[in-house]
Formats: C-alpha cells, structure tokens, sequence
C-alpha cells in the first residue's frame, strides 16, 4: 500500500510518479555501474513509498540493501556515508547532463537518508554574494561564519574554484537551506586544533597539477610560442566530446593551474569545517605563494608531493610519503626505509579493468615550532584526487576521527598530539571516494624541517 505523497510546491506526488522517477534513474546510463548506488536508492524509494520513511538509518540501509552483516557498525564502517555522498553526486550529474528535461526528480539532502522529490523548477532563490578585492578585508556574514571576499585570480579556473569554496559554506553554515542546523563537534577541535577556534583565520592552499591544456582556435593563434597544434590523436579524442564551444583547431598549451576533482572537493570540506567553527578563510593557489608564506600560519595545504611544491618539501621530511613505487607500478603511501611491519606500503588496487578501486589518502599535521601563537599546518594529499578526498572526508568526519582518538588511547597516548600522519584507506567509484577508514598513523616526535 502507498504511502503519503510528498507535498513541494502544495502539489502532492503520486506513487506512480514517484516509481517513474526512480525507474528513470535505475535504467539511465550515469548509473549503469554503480549497482550499490542503485540498491541504495531503490531501498530508500521503496520505504518512502511504504511510509516507513522514518524507519531509514544508516544501520538499515548497510544491512538491508549493501550486504552488511548483522553485526554491522556505522561508527566503525563509514560505508553507508560515503554511498550517500556518492549518491548526491550521480544525481545531480544524471538530472544536470543525462535528463535535464526530467520532470520529477531525487535528490537525498545532507544529513539525511529520505529521498527528496520535488519538481525541476528550484523552490530557492539565489544568494547574492558581492564581490571584493584581494586587499578587501573578510565580511563578517553571520556571527558563526567570516567568509572573505572573492580575490580576483589569475585564471577564470581558480575564480571558480574560490567561488566554489565560498558558496558551499555559505549553503553548509550560514543559509541553511533545509533548516538542519550545523554544529561542530568537540572531537574536531582535538584534532583540528587553533585551526577550529573561533575567530582564527586559515590560509587554505589547493595545489594544481601540472597540465597540457586544449583550447580550440578558428585561425592559428597569435602566440605559437605558448600554444602548440595537438597531436593528431589528441585532436580526434578533443573533437569527439562534442563541445559547443570546441569550434576551430584544438592547440595545446602548458598549465599549472587545473586542480583536481578531488583536490577542489576537499578545499570545500576545509572550508566547510574552518567556518563551522567560527573562522575565516582566505583561499589561494598554491603556486602563488612561496612555501615561506605559509610558515608560522594556520595552514591547509592541499596537493601531494608530484604537483606541490610544499607538500613535496614536507613529506621528504616525514614517516610516510607518497612515491612512485616500482615493483608496485603505481604511486604508494609508504615509510621511508623498506616495507615492514613498522614501514607499511600502502598500495591502491585495480579490477580486472584496470580501473582504481581501492585509493589512500595521507593527512600530516604539524605544530609550528617557531610560531608564538600557536599556529598548525594540516597537508591533506592523496593517492589520486579521489584518495585526496577521502582523506579530507575522514578529517572532517566525527564519527571517524572518534575512532582515531580510541585507537590512540589504546596505544597509550592520552591526547592528540602535536604532530602526527594519518593514512585513510578509500573505495572509489569513478573520481568519487564512496568510503573512507583508517588505515595506520604515525606520531611525529618534531615538526618536519623546510630546509
């Protein structure tokens, strides 16, 4: 029997459309593998139908629908969140590329395991946000977030990315939308340290990866010194995405500016964090700044050491890093000496297809010495964007850093220290950590050295 419907707009959806807009999902081609994604909706749909919407927990869902065992423990499986957030993704990516024209659509909102179905049209107005100067001071937008003005970048990319940041704290903090109100967790102090105290202000690095660009242009551009004609093979794949601005020859040019997915994600999560805790944040490119800048300051550093020069400087100073392994063939977070129980090697893992399904992320915290206020560093790198990502989830996550904190209690150590490295393992789908555990820790006994 049919539940409720679910009223948007004082308009009540019908079971069936609500069927059809699941079907529509389940059969399209966004989601044509990722068969735990759609076991995870259709379960969800189905209860919501039923009118036991209110009988959906994290517990029911990994049993019921992803093959958890009875014994399954969200606190020490953050399996079913990190399907959720996976599941976020696919279905703004189904309704904003695949069905655009979709009637009806699913969304799950943050925070909650209900589907959510409403109408194309937004029900929401858009947030003005004015615009600032590099030398503009933060704004003061509410008395639990600072957001600072937007800088103007170098590069539209960058201006994308710091609009990104912004807008997802205002939407997390400061304009909740859905009327959940978000607190921050005590437990995220002890980790994150002067970085979680009201007030503070935290420079928030994301590092981008050195890249050959593609920009098309109808005649030769005026600078061949910068731009090159792509390779033949280069310009088939270019020409068969099929993009409406793609018109004329694609060239090549050299980029240091492209983050990756991963990358930017976890800037938002950052940023995220910082502002629930009262702080501000300023966020610039990496490459902008010379690692001396980013002595003596709360820091988040986002890149690992192939594309950042800091991370680079501080990880070869570090229990573990992230290298390019040989017998392996492929980039590991390992220690320094030879793979033992005492220098594991953490290597990702591959289906038959060669696809990554298994990714790490390494977290390296450190206090600065030098400082007189107390400041700290935070490098968040990874494995991949996606193993980036995952590491930035499992900071940023309670429920995960609670299992941190017991783990080093059993290890005899009755607080956080000051320096530490963290390796969260992740599964992956795509670009898209799905979940997110730890791995192993190492305490530093002194910060790492720049020299």
């Amino acid at each position: 029997m049919p539940g409720p419907g679910f009223v948007e707009h004082g308009r009540t959806f019908s079971a069936e459309e609500k069927r059809q807009a699941l079907e529509a999902v389940l059969r399209s081609e966004t989601f044509l593998r990722a068969d735990q994604l759609k076991k995870f909706l259709r379960y969800i749909c189905e209860m919501d139908e039923v009118g036991q919407a209110g009988e959906i927990t994290e517990y029911s869902i990994g049993t019921h629908a992803l093959g958890r065992p009875e014994d399954y423990s969200p606190a020490a499986d953050s399996g079913v969140r990190g399907r959720a957030h996976a599941l976020r993704q696919k279905l703004e990516r189904f309704y904003e590329i695949e069905r655009p024209d979709a009637p009806l659509r699913i969304a799950l909102r943050k925070g909650s395991y209900v589907p959510h179905f409403y109408e194309a049209a937004s029900p929401f107005r858009p947030v003005a946000i004015q615009v600032g100067t590099a030398a503009s001071p933060p704004v003061q937008l509410s008395e639990a977030i600072a957001v600072p003005k937007t800088r103007t970048w170098r590069s539209p990319l960058w201006a994308f990315v710091a609009g990104l940041v912004t807008a997802s704290v205002l939407l997390a903090l400061g304009v909740d939308f859905f009327g959940r109100c978000n607190r921050q967790d005590a437990v995220i102090k002890e980790f994150w340290g002067p970085l979680a105290n009201a007030g503070s202000h935290v420079l928030l690095c994301l590092a981008g990866t050195p890249s050959l660009m593609i920009k098309p242009f109808p005649q030769p551009p005026a600078r061949p010194d910068i731009f090159r004609p792509a390779p033949e093979e280069t310009a088939a794949w270019y020409a068969s995405l099929r993009l409406l601005g793609g018109v004329g020859k694609p060239y090549v040019y050299h980029s240091t500016e492209a983050p990756l997915f991963g990358g930017a994600a976890a800037a938002v999560i950052a940023a995220q964090t910082i502002a629930a805790a009262g702080g501000t944040v300023e966020t610039l490119p990496e490459n902008s700044l010379h690692p001396a800048a980013l002595q003596n300051r709360n820091v988040v550093v986002i890149g690992s050491p192939n594309y950042s020069v800091y991370a680079s400087r501080v990880l070869r100073d570090t229990p573990l890093t992230i290298r390019e392994d040989p017998a392996a063939g492929e980039e590991v977070i390992a220690g320094r000496k030879a793979a033992t129980n005492s220098n594991p090697l953490f290597v990702p893992h591959r289906d038959s297809n060669g696809e990554l399904v298994v990714c790490y992320g390494l977290i390296t915290v450190f206090a600065n010495a030098e400082s007189k206020e107390n400041t700290r560093t935070i490098i968040i790198s990874g494995v991949t964007g996606a193993g980036t990502e995952a590491a930035m989830l499992f900071f940023a996550d309670p429920t995960s850093l609670r299992v941190l904190l017991s783990q080093l209690h059993k290890d005899g150590l009755s607080q956080v220290p000051s320096s530490y490295q963290v390796v969260v393992k992740g599964s992956r789908d795509k670009a898209v950590p799905l979940n997110w555990e730890l791995a192993a820790y190492r305490v530093m006994q002194r910060p790492p050295s720049l020299e």
